[in-house]
């Protein structure tokens, strides 16, 4: 099916904040995740035309950008696992209190699961539906509702002392 190329190309500027937080999520590297979004960016302009009008183009961005991260993982394997397993930097210090929960929110997001911690994020903080989250991670919306419930619930034991 083709349609005017303006479309893809004139919506895809006001994505790419949350092009960029979703993939700053995924790859927890700013200049990862803007290498991310530009390759995710390239693909859908030269993959437009089998963008369906009428259905959503954020939830396809989003696709192609949840696709490219996970092409990425499997390329970097051993590396990546190797990079996981040194301390951050950032730990050595005691940090400040503003940002101490936070960064604590930060960890405990990154002990969930990937398909919770995506699914939580697509839908809680990018404020997705279940059926466009369902729809980037090529899952039924039941999966998504269970992962999301999932990730809230691991994230509620991770903070006893916090109501919810």
């Amino acid at each position: 099916m083709t349609h005017p190329p303006e479309s893809v190309r004139a919506s895809l500027p006001a994505l790419l904040p949350d092009l960029r937080a979703f993939a700053r999520f995924l790859a927890r590297d700013a200049a990862l995740a803007d290498d991310l979004v530009q390759e995710a960016v390239l693909r859908a302009l030269r993959a437009e035309t089998q963008w369906v009008p009428g259905t959503s183009l954020r939830a396809w961005v989003f696709h192609i950008l949840r696709n490219v991260f996970l092409e990425q993982m499997r390329r970097r394997g051993t590396e990546r696992r190797a990079l996981e397993r040194l301390p951050d930097p950032g730990e050595s210090g005691v940090p400040q209190e503003d940002h101490g929960e936070l960064e604590d929110l930060g960890r405990a997001l990154q002990t969930l699961p990937l398909p919770q911690r995506e699914a939580l994020i697509l839908v809680g903080a990018h404020g997705l539906s279940h059926e466009e989250a369902a729809i980037i991670c090529a899952v039924p919306v039941g999966t998504v509702k269970a992962r999301v419930s999932r990730a809230r619930a691991a994230l509620a034991r991770s903070f006893p002392h916090r109501a919810i």
